[in-house]
């Protein structure tokens, strides 16, 4: 991979995790009231230069308030073995608290609707946070679904636009059988 996307990203933003260390992450602007806020989950690579670069781009695209949420807290992959290694040890009630913290955060600042977005491991966090927070009011997974025994989709309040790929191989996580499953 290259350097400039595995390097890590830029954190400038911390925010309350309730029974947990406060989380990190990367938000584009300050919120203001009546923004519309995104937050953007990573890939199995980590909270990475890419990342970053591509919440920039939906901010800009949108006029939204990004943010990032680093779920490795610092550590970036720079191989898929590594990145297998830390998505597999990933704490994902964990996870799943701190990308509801990270909703709550924009709120508290202003946001007056927030979504939530993931690719890959973020868009099957994207779809277990909506499953379990209810202050999210989108969910737009790019591929990536949960362990569906562990994840109560029925509970899912907001609208979801979830994105698969017909030619993708990973058969039950990022297939449309994976979607059909949902």
């Amino acid at each position: 991979l290259s350097e400039n996307i595995t390097k890590p990203g830029e954190r400038n933003v911390t925010y309350p995790i309730k029974g947990q260390e406060d989380g990190q992450g990367y938000i584009t602007s300050e919120p203001k009231e009546g923004s519309i806020g995104i937050v953007m989950i990573q890939e199995w690579w980590g909270m990475n230069k890419s990342i970053t670069l591509t919440a920039e781009t939906f901010a800009k695209a949108g006029n939204f308030v990004v943010l990032t949420p680093d779920l490795y807290r610092g550590k970036v992959a720079q191989d898929r073995e590594e990145a297998g290694h830390y998505m597999g040890g990933l704490d994902w009630p964990g996870a799943i608290a701190n990308i509801s913290a990270a909703v709550q955060y924009l709120k508290s600042k202003g946001c007056k609707k927030v979504g939530v977005c993931g690719f890959c491991m973020g868009g099957a966090l994207t779809i277990a946070t909506a499953a379990n927070c209810e202050d999210i009011d989108a969910a737009v997974p790019f591929y990536g679904v949960p362990d569906l025994s562990k994840v109560p989709v029925e509970k899912i309040k907001c609208p979801v636009f979830a994105h698969f790929a017909e030619k993708d191989q990973a058969k039950g996580f990022s297939d449309c059988t994976a979607r059909d499953n949902l």
